[in-house]
């Protein structure tokens, strides 16, 4: 018997089950409501790891990067890392609210139960702020409170990582990192399913919406695209004029890494080009480099921001469903803290909105929809993770007069 080595490829298996959903879904019509209890099934499962896996894994992002050790540059990096992706998640909902690329379906009937958005809606602004802080934890925990669950994970990290840094060994931080495995894999072997549950899903969703749920994605794309466009270049514009470089040699010299970020959708493998390009061609003096885009991995996801709040304005908008400024401010929030959350695993996309979705009071099966075009998302997230790393850590060496202007004027 001849053995091979070939791995069952799960982003190609949503792609195929996304198409064959599609055609199901025109020929089977709204009969293929019938098989969508299957897809109920797959995110079911999803959900039932995603408050642990959240909670983990902003311990361990946060723990294995405050470590007291990184001083000054580590602050700034931090502080950098914050305002963007504020500022990122809030640019996407903006463009979304402005564009409007789910509301092209609203008018097909679909609805949801009232009381939508209960976590953000509130009597006042000052209402929704104290909500963020739990009294309990285990009570949020089990009420899924996610917002709650990521205050607690982030005084724990923080603790941790100074507790790591005045101890040799520190076996909870050890714990942490192996429990967070142990989750991953839970997902790879959900993810295993995705394709009997992105079909169902799918099949459902356009036998209800028929052409409109291809038309509406096209759009999805389109305004996705251009928000990731606009705001590096917004980007772009800040750092050239703060750290005074040519605009278009900054471009040229930062090609590379956005070119492998684009083919890898992932941080991770683009990170040793990226730290290279940014000591021999961009100029960033080591400390920076070494501190800043290390650190902006787990903890400055700028793409990820953009993405959950972006589709999370366009799901409400197929439901008609008007954000109000309460929900709007935790809507953009909630999508920057669980960008810390930003788990590689195969499907990372569909997860992010398994976290977020919920916790609007907007229904699952309205992710089931974006599955097929999760591998360009990727390539979006990806492409403004890594390039936004870069931009801070200019940032951060401009400011420690960490700038060696002959490498970059360099040909």
């Amino acid at each position: 018997m001849i053995k091979t080595n070939k791995k069952y490829n799960v982003s190609l298996g949503i792609i195929i089950s996304m198409v064959l959903g599609v055609i199901a879904g025109f020929i089977g019509g709204e009969a293929m409501e019938n098989i969508k209890f299957l897809g109920d099934i797959f995110f079911r499962l999803i959900q039932m790891i995603i408050i642990p896996l959240v909670m983990f894994q902003i311990i361990e992002a946060i723990g294995g990067a405050v470590d007291g050790k990184f001083g000054r540059t580590g602050v700034k990096a931090v502080f950098l890392f914050v305002v963007s992706s504020l500022a990122a998640s809030a640019f996407g909902a903006f463009m979304a609210h402005v564009f409007k690329p789910g509301a092209a379906v609203s008018s097909k009937g679909l609805s949801i139960a009232s009381g939508q958005i209960t976590q953000a809606v509130s009597s006042s602004f000052q209402d929704t702020l104290i909500a963020f802080v739990p009294n309990n934890i285990v009570n949020a925990m089990s009420t899924g409170s996610m917002i709650q669950v990521i205050v607690f994970a982030i005084f724990f990290g923080v603790v941790l990582g100074r507790y790591r840094a005045n101890n040799e060994t520190c076996r909870v931080y050890e714990f942490v990192c192996e429990i967070n495995i142990l989750l991953i894999n839970i997902v790879k072997l959900v993810m295993n399913i995705a394709p009997i549950g992105i079909f169902a899903y799918v099949s459902a969703t356009v036998g209800v919406l028929g052409l409109d749920s291809i038309i509406m994605l096209l759009k999805y794309l389109l305004v996705f695209g251009a928000a990731v466009l606009i705001f590096m270049i917004l980007w772009l514009i800040v750092v050239s004029v703060y750290a005074k470089m040519n605009v278009f040699k900054l471009i040229k010299k930062m090609t590379p890494m956005s070119f492998m970020a684009l083919a890898t959708t992932s941080s991770a493998v683009t990170l040793p080009l990226e730290m290279e390009d940014a000591k021999k061609k961009l100029g960033i003096g080591e400390k920076v480099a070494n501190v800043v885009l290390p650190l902006g991995m787990p903890l400055n996801s700028n793409g990820a921001a953009m993405h959950m709040a972006i589709t999370a304005v366009m799901i409400a908008q197929m439901y008609s469903i008007t954000f109000t400024f309460e929900s709007m401010v935790y809507l953009v929030i909630i999508s920057l803290l669980l960008s810390l959350a930003n788990a590689v695993v195969p499907g990372a996309a569909l997860v992010s909105l398994t976290m977020i979705v919920p916790q609007l009071g907007l229904p699952l099966e309205s992710i089931a929809i974006f599955a097929g075009v999760e591998w360009i998302v990727g390539m979006y997230r990806t492409l403004l993770n890594v390039d936004s790393d870069v931009f801070c850590a200019l940032l951060v060496a401009k400011s420690e007069n960490a700038i060696d202007y002959d490498i970059f004027n360099s040909k």
